[in-house]
């Protein structure tokens, strides 16, 4: 999760609530399971999403965001600084001013520095903009009120100090003095570069002497903003390596998830078993109504049921291998229905129709040669009846 605490033997991870503009903390697990060695699954990972667990670097957004500031600064700067100038010219001529009340200083002095409070707050607003886009861009605008309820447990005491002497606490207070080596150093090589020309500035005019502070000052944002952006940008991956880290999950989580998705296995397999017995039993009563049973002889054994009056082609009704064969033949023989042992015709039947179809067209001559069998045989048994 972006940047994290330690609470509870527990990861706080954080998150950009677009509503307040601040980074709020989440309770996530700090401490990677060994058993941990399954990548997360979509499911997991949408869930984590809408409890706001997204990874969120606090170094990406502030280092971006102070870039973008200095360089907005170098556009505004001179003006800033030339309102400034005027500003403060403008209240030692106060003198010059008709002035008689408190409320008479205040509104000229309103007057005087409103293109610095412009200026500004346009500088202010800008920079909140972007930071609030970057940290949009993050989350892949990620809008959650998960991460603002309140809890007690962030009163306690006991917690507060696990926090404070936990391993991530260093790791932030580790990173904070690297952040202030740099910047430090920067500033340093940035002064001493230009000490001369800041020297300088007590013999020059106020105008000259503020443009060279305010060159030397935007040098200094610029160079320090960069710097900063190095250590965001590595902050930023190990962010996202950290939340996959803690989106890992064991096999059997794995397993559990896939049974709250797919059913339980056990559940599933008993209902496949009743819907087999289900249609089994529906086939067999079609087998007293059959034409014919085309068997090979014992293997195999397909249900044929042909009437003139109504089917186009012979219609397979029941077919069956080994022990679902041997009872479609005794079914057949309990009711009278002709059995013809066939075995090519039968394994042709088997293999190439589906229950409730009609025979391939290329069955057709054979087929018909069974049937014409079959139904001489019934005739002859009607004559001697």
């Amino acid at each position: 999760m972006g940047r994290t605490d330690f609470e509870d033997g527990l990861q706080i991870g954080t998150v950009y609530t677009p509503v307040s503009g601040k980074i709020n903390r989440i309770n996530i697990q700090f401490f990677a399971d060994p058993d941990k060695t399954e990548k997360a699954t979509p499911r997991k990972r949408q869930k984590a999403r809408e409890e706001g667990q997204v990874p969120v670097s606090r170094e990406f957004i502030s280092g971006v965001g102070f870039l973008f500031v200095s360089f907005l600064f170098l556009f505004i700067g001179k003006q800033l600084l030339h309102s400034l100038i005027d500003g403060t010219v403008a209240t030692f001529e106060i003198s010059d001013i008709d002035i008689r009340t408190f409320e008479d200083f205040l509104i000229y002095g309103i007057k005087s520095f409103t293109p610095t409070f412009i200026s500004l707050s346009i500088l202010v607003f800008a920079a909140a903009l972007f930071s609030l886009v970057v940290g949009l861009l993050q989350t892949k605008f990620l809008f959650t009120f998960n991460t603002m309820k309140f809890d007690l447990n962030k009163l306690n005491p006991i917690s507060g100090l696990k926090r404070m002497f936990s391993l991530r606490s260093l790791f932030e207070l580790a990173k904070a003095i690297l952040k202030l080596l740099i910047i430090g150093f920067v500033g340093y090589s940035v002064i001493k570069g230009n000490f001369e020309r800041i020297m300088l500035t007590v013999d020059s005019e106020l105008i000259d002497g503020a443009l060279l502070i305010w060159s030397t000052f935007s040098e200094l944002t610029i160079k320090c903003s960069i710097a900063l952006i190095i250590v965001s940008i590595a902050d930023y991956y190990y962010s996202r390596y950290e939340y996959e880290q803690n989106l890992k999950m064991t096999k059997q989580e794995v397993k559990e998830e896939f049974k709250e998705i797919e059913g339980n296995p056990e559940i599933k397999r008993r209902q496949r078993q009743i819907m087999m017995q289900y249609a089994m039993h529906r086939m067999m009563q079609e087998v007293p109504e059959a034409s014919v049973v085309i068997t090979n002889p014992t293997h195999f054994a397909c249900a044929l049921r042909y009437d003139p009056e109504k089917d186009f082609a012979p219609v397979l009704v029941a077919k069956g291998a080994d022990k679902v064969a041997l009872r479609i033949i005794d079914i057949a023989r309990e009711n009278d229905v002709p059995i013809v042992r066939n075995q090519k015709l039968a394994r042709e039947i088997y293999f190439n129709t589906e229950i409730g179809e009609t025979i391939p067209e290329k069955l057709y001559k054979a087929v018909a040669e069974v049937l014409a069998y079959v139904f001489t045989l019934r005739e002859k048994r009607e004559t001697l009846k």
